[in-house]
């Protein structure tokens, strides 16, 4: 397989990946326990395997992308493979917060 092929600094670039992933969903679930969404919950690794993806594609010749994708762990592939910046993603989850009477609004549905 391809990923046995990869040299240590590759390696040590997809484990970043995964600590960034796991360490917004920390974050997310401590700064705003108290609105629904959904994290990753174990799916860590889509976000180096969508962000190597991309970059294959784009190297070779890849202009934009469309990804589809179930509400899951959503906020993180905008903030880490999209590099949405998340202090534009933090803006929009208070402004929801702080907008929204209809306390069944929840996160996973504003970005899609």
């Amino acid at each position: 397989p391809r990923f046995l092929k990869y040299d240590n600094e590759k390696k040590l670039h997809i484990y970043e990946r995964l600590c960034f992933a796991d360490t917004f969903e920390n974050f997310l679930a401590h700064k705003f326990n108290t609105t629904k969404r959904f994290d990753l919950d174990g799916g860590e690794a889509i976000v180096p395997a969508l962000k190597d993806g991309i970059d294959r594609a784009s190297e070779l010749g890849a202009h934009s992308f469309i990804i589809g994708m179930p509400h899951r762990g959503r906020l993180n592939v905008l903030a880490n493979v999209m590099r949405k910046p998340m202090q534009l993603i933090f803006r929009e989850i208070v402004e929801l917060n702080c907008d929204s009477n209809d306390h069944s609004k929840n996160i996973k549905g504003e970005w899609g």
